[in-house]
């Protein structure tokens, strides 16, 4: 754990999470829905993190093994995005500016998205995109949680 990394507090305890909102877990990777951005009142519906919990900058950073447990966590909560709330496209990328310690974001752009939004960057800045507080982001947790536990059940 690296002291001054917010991700690192978060997997450590330092830093609560809103409870329910993990959406998928093992023993390298943490999957929660995004809150929402500084200076919002509500959060982007459906846009979670894929974290790895041990403390690694990015990519070419991570071991085989951890590299594909975010690879699997990232298809299948995608693939849960698409069916639980209708995604069309779900966009995933790393950034790795703003925290240096690894996570991919997964954003699902909705049917009726504008193009002009059709942009990672840009998607949460869709002034109808579908937003909401505490209440929404789990309900939406809970059924990216029981498409999940379908799927495994199949």
């Amino acid at each position: 754990m690296a002291a001054d990394c917010l991700i690192c507090k978060k997997h450590s305890g330092l830093i609560q999470t809103l409870e329910g909102s993990v959406i998928y877990e093992d023993e390298h990777v943490y999957v929660g829905h995004l809150g929402a951005r500084s200076g919002e009142q509500l959060a982007y519906l459906g846009y979670v993190m894929v974290e790895l919990k041990r403390h690694a900058p990015g990519f070419g950073d991570l071991t085989a093994e951890e590299a594909a447990a975010v690879g699997i966590a990232a298809n299948e909560v995608s693939r849960a995005l698409k069916e639980a709330l209708h995604a069309e496209h779900v966009y995933a990328f790393v950034q790795g500016d703003g925290v240096p310690h690894f996570h991919m974001h997964l954003i699902p752009r909705y049917p009726g998205t504008p193009t002009a939004y059709w942009n990672p960057m840009k998607l949460a800045d869709w002034p109808d995109a579908p937003r909401g507080g505490e209440v929404d982001v789990l309900e939406v947790c809970s059924r990216l949680l029981e498409s999940l536990r379908l799927r495994r059940e199949a």
